[in-house]
């Protein structure tokens, strides 16, 4: 290996003039993901952020000319991890979809919820290295280090590619221009699943693979060059982990971009350990270079054709917003009548009450001390709180701009809630949206509502998250509520007592 830097590390044995080819691809790339996310296109955004960096590499495999059976690993790899990718999309959809309610979730239910996601973050670690360890089972075929990284590498990207689309598909419902998500948002995510997420799954892949296919003159160098291999593999399960944090969405992308530096950086290291001491009798190999203009066109046509067909499906599935007049189409506030006859939760001080959902509704519910969590299971998933907390000298407003703020610090308010009541008390309330990012959450617009109400220095709170969903014709009255766990969530809010409230 020559040169040093990000593309010297990632496509390895090139010559000077291809590393320049690659040089100016990658700046193309970067300059197009920022003119998608400053354009606000959905289409465009998905597929640059997708497919960018896995088609790249797609190009340099292509450039060291494996054929034969050599040339079949290679697709076999880049199948299994689009397969693979596919697969836990949309078998993980349900654990990620309560990605929703993590800020909400409190005690034992966020612990036991954070352990689930720990352990989604393991298997997705797995499955990205998957196809180098089924390669290297099965048909490892020619032993040489920077055959096993394409393969590790080109097996990685694939899942992840596969992934991401699937994960931002749900964007497209915000028609061919978005309008609403911050330019802030759009450029976070462009930075974790465009380049710091792929560049992260090659590396950790590719130097294993490298490490499998390595065949070294002595023991003692292989294991060393294993043991840094599995490294970024063990910083993936922890990277995802970290995700469902309460941390900001900067803070995220800190720490993407961190161990995508690091990622780089042990991958040089591995690659230069094994390339610098494989067996002599590896044969050098011939290596066709592409201009820089053939390469970079070649990589926008590409981005282009995918890109039209994603907006070809947003403009076939998108219809235009329904306009209402009000009166006499005003929807309805967030109201409803008390519960009487679903299951009531009391402070073990017997400070409050409120009624929750009853079993065999939609609804997976668990309590702690504090209140009541409802996840919710039908339709489109949400999760709704019903607590108490002392509110030390503070008013409703002051606890719903606190909560919001530490929950979900990037949201953004989309509203005040008019006349907001919690127990038929007068109270504040928001209603706030949020664009999460990360490598366990589904890339989609939250909406979040919190109300409170404050008596005796005692706060109850309603909270809801869930994927936001404009109501139209056919799927009930317009509401600004939009979402479809708010149509449910009144009787419960209107339930909640203080000690000394009357009965209703």
């Amino acid at each position: 290996m020559s040169g040093i830097g990000l593309v010297s590390t990632l496509f390895p044995e090139l010559p000077a003039r291809g590393r320049r080819s690659f040089q100016i691809a990658m700046a193309a790339f970067v300059a197009w993901l920022a003119a998608a996310a400053v354009l606000r296109l959905p289409g465009l955004f998905i597929s640059t952020v997708a497919v960018g960096i896995p088609l790249l590499f797609v190009l340099y495999a292509r450039q060291l000319d494996y054929q034969g059976p050599a040339k079949l690993r290679l697709l076999v790899s880049t199948g299994l991890g689009i397969a693979f990718g596919v697969a836990f999309a949309f078998g993980s959809g349900a654990v990620v979809a309560r990605a929703y309610g993590v800020p909400l979730e409190s005690g034992v239910a966020a612990v036991h919820l954070r352990t689930v996601e720990a352990g989604l973050s393991a298997v997705e670690a797995l499955l990205v290295i998957a196809p180098a360890l089924l390669l290297r089972a099965f048909s490892p075929g020619g032993r040489k280090a920077l055959y096993g990284y394409v393969i590790g590498a080109t097996g990685a990207l694939g899942a992840t590619a596969a992934t991401t689309t699937v994960r931002m598909f749900a964007q497209l419902d915000s028609g061919l221009v978005d309008h609403d998500q911050p330019l802030s948002d759009f450029l976070i995510e462009a930075v974790i699943r465009g380049i710091t997420m792929p560049i992260t799954a090659a590396a950790a892949a590719g130097m294993l693979g490298a490490a499998l296919w390595f065949r070294p003159r002595g023991r003692r160098i292989w294991w060393r060059v294993l043991l840094i291999a599995v490294v970024p593999v063990l910083a993936h399960v922890w990277l995802g982990d970290e995700d469902s944090a309460g941390i900001t969405q900067w803070a995220k992308m800190a720490w993407h971009v961190g161990f995508a530096v690091l990622g780089v950086l042990l991958l040089r290291l591995v690659l230069q350990l094994t390339l610098r001491n494989e067996d002599a009798d590896d044969a050098e190999r011939d290596v066709r270079v592409l201009s820089a203009p053939r390469l970079v066109a070649t990589w926008t046509a590409v981005i282009v054709v995918l890109a039209l067909g994603l907006v070809g499906i947003s403009a076939a599935t998108t219809q235009p917003t329904a306009r209402y007049q009000c009166p006499p189409n005003c929807g309805h506030p967030l109201m409803g009548k008390p519960v009487v006859i679903n299951p009531r939760f009391t402070a073990p001080d017997g400070a409050f009450s409120v009624s929750y959902p009853a079993p065999g509704t939609a609804y997976s519910v668990t309590m702690n001390d504090t209140g009541v969590t409802a996840q919710y299971t039908g339709g489109t998933g949400g999760v709704m709180r019903l607590w108490g907390k002392p509110a030390q000298g503070r008013d409703a407003k002051d606890i719903t701009t606190a909560l919001l703020l530490d929950a979900f610090p990037d949201s953004r308010v989309a509203y005040e809630i008019p006349n907001a009541l919690v127990g038929y008390h007068p109270g504040y309330g928001v209603a706030a949206d949020d664009w999460p990012d990360g490598q366990n959450v589904v890339a989609s617009r939250t909406r979040i509502l919190i109300m409170v109400a404050v008596q005796d220095d005692l706060a109850l709170v309603a909270a809801a998250a869930g994927p936001f969903q404009e109501f139209g014709p056919g799927s009930g009255p317009p509401t600004g509520a939009s979402l479809e766990l708010a149509a449910d969530m009144g009787k419960y809010v209107n339930s909640f007592r203080w000690r000394g409230d009357p009965p209703r």
